[in-house]
């Protein structure tokens, strides 16, 4: 309520706070679990706009968010 926090920080708040709660998250940052070697998001509200609505909030796309845990 400060206004000390981040969209990019909200955006986290908010899907662990779903994803807590059981329902589906909007900006794909929570993950999952790893499958074939490759992690995965929790289920998301839309998919299909997840890299864009992680854009709006400065969060960078689904697949260099996961490159920066994956072992090299």
């Amino acid at each position: 309520s400060a206004g000390s926090a981040s969209p990019r920080e909200l955006a986290f708040l908010r899907d662990r706070t779903l994803v807590n709660e059981g329902h589906k998250q909007v900006y794909g940052t929570q993950i999952a679990g790893v499958k074939d070697g490759a992690p995965i998001p929790w289920p998301c509200e839309e998919p299909e706009r997840m890299n864009e609505l992680r854009a709006e909030v400065g969060i960078e796309p689904f697949g260099e968010y996961v490159a920066k845990f994956s072992p090299a």
